[in-house]
């Protein structure tokens, strides 16, 4: 496959699988899945000691819940309407369904790979990574394909996207080797990396078998004159993993390892023939695409080698032009990488649907991110002693989604039909004890803080901030900013002469041209860029354009200063940074948190409520209150523009102007902000509190700000 095909035919592999389920056996069944999972779960609880058992929560308490785990924000007004007008009996069901069909389904699911994958947008070839993971998602590409494609990923960052996994971690066979455990198969097997594991099975020497994988891979950096052209992932001619390790060869002779799976298969198919089931789909979508691919004109193997389309034939994924600028490519980069055949049957063995380690962490990350703990806890610690709560029920699920053809969405809409799902919460002044045999017998969910990108967009939907709420020109005000301006220095004679460079005029190393720079964190800490992902996917990283720019950006802005003549003879360029001051129209839009640029900078909204530098393999969100939260949450540019009252948004009608109707602003926020009505006592504060106000929409502002405020805000219902 040329350079940049892996990406485009991982999105026709997952939509030719769309397209083959409708020919192929019956779709995958979320709800009878449900039922199941619903009964061995009360089969294995009947069978342990009784525990206390929560109720399922309200009708507007599950759209919030299920809105902000499968689109992470809250739901509007509109939604609200829509919802409650659905059959009492259906609504539920039909909601996941609307919720899984919208866009933000699949931006929510790429923070939740983002996070596991440890997706960084600074990294080597990140920015293309992180919008590729976004676009598998969005395509439903099953989850052993695009685990296979990471795996066996080789060429250009950037170029190709699905090498930024393994340059995430800069290519070392002994970080992967850990990092592949523990994320596909949830099996910390690093410790061994050193010693025997202390606490498991796992042995040093199974630990280098896995090694070996990985063990002729490594990451290639392209240079010309000491400037970066492309970063490759390659393979090497020999393996750097060799035994017995150099701390105890003590002098003797150490020899290259051979790779080898360490996972024990299953011996054969399960009970609900699982993988006989899988293979039936698999062979019936690979006989639909054939058939449609020869009613196109065209072969299977012309769509993924990107020879020809079908005569007069639209190619939305304009395979054909990648294919040709894959070719032209190959000149430039083929003798920089080769593909990985270790890595391709790491992929298999991986993916095996025997392996029912592989399945089985999935299904119990996906379970633990909706529900709130998983059968197995931490999600990425399978061992003999910290064995699955409810082991028939994880053994079900996990069947079902390899049945499914690793159908990503089946196990969301499965998960979130279940009851174990809908339930609610135990009481607050339950000994602790009890409380937590609930959840674990998940009869109760344990409270659940919202995520940081969904708290972010969910205060950015209640405040109608996705949008402007002023008119142009009505919130002028001056912002003070702190910016980094280029001044001429004229040199002193009398000091020493700075040594030359290249030649020319003694220079400092100075910022890149582009005019001011502004020091950042100065105005919009909250902020953020939106990523087009789709672009992101189809920029070129060509060699040449690289070639064209191997100067510096020192050298390059100081040849414009000479030659525009505004750096005299004599003189040097220092940067001093000054106050400036702008008349802007406060006006805000903000755009969703989930196309950032992650992990976001640090001190961004997003990395004080919880999201990490996505670094350490084992570092997890920390969902636990602090000061930094509170003060943002109460003096923050975002939560107070979130709770100004706007003349272009639904409520300003009600509490301004001939027709105004406090009662039914008080009741229109808080169905916004918590997806409720007030009740008697809370219309009579929420009156008093308009009341006194300013105006009466400064009245509401402030009762807004206080319901973004409260723990019923943050916390998932």
């Amino acid at each position: 496959m040329s350079t940049r095909q892996l990406a485009l035919a991982l999105v026709a592999l997952g939509l030719a699988a769309a397209t083959a389920r409708a020919a192929g056996p019956p779709a995958p069944d979320p709800a009878a899945a449900a039922r199941g999972a619903d009964a061995l779960l009360a089969a294995e609880n009947a069978a342990g000691p009784k525990t206390r058992e929560a109720g399922p929560v309200g009708d507007l308490a599950f759209l919030r819940r299920v809105s902000l785990d499968l689109n992470a924000r809250i739901p509007t007004d509109a939604e609200i309407a829509k919802f409650l007008a659905l059959p009492a009996a259906e609504r539920r069901g039909k909601w996941v369904d609307e919720l899984m069909a919208r866009e933000q389904f699949a931006d929510r699911w790429a923070v939740f790979y983002g996070d596991l994958l440890r997706v960084r947008y600074g990294a080597d070839g990140g920015p293309a990574f992180q919008a590729f993971i976004h676009e598998a998602v969005r395509a439903n590409v099953p989850y052993d394909v695009l685990t296979r494609k990471l795996l066996a990923a080789a060429g250009r960052a950037g170029t190709q996207p699905t090498t930024g996994f393994i340059l995430g971690d800069d290519a070392d066979p002994l970080a992967l080797t850990g990092v592949v455990s523990q994320v596909f198969m949830g099996v910390r097997i690093s410790c061994a990396q050193c010693h025997d594991h202390p606490f498991d099975v796992w042995t040093r020497e199974q630990f280098y078998d896995l090694a070996a994988f990985f063990g002729k891979t490594q990451r290639v950096e392209h240079r010309i004159k000491m400037q970066v052209l492309g970063i490759f992932l390659n393979e090497r001619a020999e393996t750097v993993i060799l035994w017995p390790p150099e701390d105890k060869a003590q002098g003797k002779a150490r020899k290259a390892v051979a790779a080898a799976f360490p996972y024990k298969l299953d011996a054969g198919d399960g009970p609900s023939r699982h993988i006989a089931r899988l293979t039936e789909r698999r062979a019936a979508e690979a006989a639909a695409v054939r058939a449609a691919a020869a009613t196109r004109g065209t072969t299977v193997d012309d769509l993924l080698d990107g020879s020809k389309t079908a005569a007069g034939a639209k190619d939305p994924l304009n395979v054909v032009d990648e294919a040709k600028a894959g070719i032209k490519a190959i000149d430039l980069e083929g003798d920089l990488y080769r593909s990985s055949e270790l890595r391709r049957k790491l992929g298999e063995a991986v993916t095996d649907p025997r392996n029912r380690f592989y399945s089985r962490a999935m299904v119990n990350r996906v379970w633990a991110e909706m529900v709130g703990r998983g059968f197995v806890n931490p999600v990425d610690d399978f061992r003999d002693d910290n064995p699955p709560s409810h082991p028939k029920t994880l053994d079900f699920l996990a069947d079902e989604f390899v049945a499914s053809g690793y159908d990503f969405r089946f196990l969301v809409a499965t998960i979130a039909r279940t009851q174990a799902y809908a339930r609610g919460h135990m009481p607050g002044g339950l000994p602790a004890l009890e409380r937590q045999a609930a959840e674990k017998a998940f009869t109760a969910t344990p409270p659940r803080r919202m995520g940081s990108e969904a708290l972010f967009d969910s205060i950015v939907q209640a405040g109608h901030l996705f949008a402007p709420k002023h008119r142009p020109g009505e919130n002028m005000t001056t912002v003070v900013t702190y910016q980094q301006v280029a001044v001429a220095v004229k040199d002193d004679p009398s000091k020493p002469a700075k040594p030359k460079l290249g030649g020319g005029d003694a220079m400092p190393a100075m910022p890149a041209m582009g005019g001011p720079k502004t020091v950042a964190g100065s105005y919009d800490l909250e902020k953020g860029i939106e990523v087009d992902f789709k672009d992101a996917l189809k920029k070129r990283d060509s060699l040449e354009v690289d070639k064209m720019t191997a100067k510096s950006a020192e050298e390059l802005e100081a040849e414009a200063m000479m030659k525009n003549g505004t750096m005299p003879a004599g003189t040097r360029v220092r940067y001093v940074t000054k106050e400036v001051k702008a008349l802007v129209d406060d006006n805000p839009r903000f755009t969703s948190s989930m196309r950032m640029a992650s992990p976001a900078p640090t001190g961004h909204f997003l990395r004080v409520f919880g999201q990490t530098d996505r670094g350490a393999l084992d570092e997890r969100r920390d969902h636990s209150p602090s000061m930094r939260q509170a003060l943002m949450m109460l003096n923050g540019k975002l939560t107070n523009e979130a709770a100004r009252v706007g003349p272009l948004e639904p409520v300003f009608a009600l509490i301004v102007g001939p027709k105004a109707d406090v009662d039914a602003a008080i009741k229109l926020v808080y169905r916004e902000a918590l997806t409720r009505e007030p009740t008697a006592d809370e219309l009579s504060d929420a009156r008093a509190i308009v009341r006194d106000g300013a105006t009466p929409a400064d009245g509401l502002a402030d009762l807004r700000w206080a319901l973004f405020n409260s723990n019923e805000f943050r916390f998932i219902p």
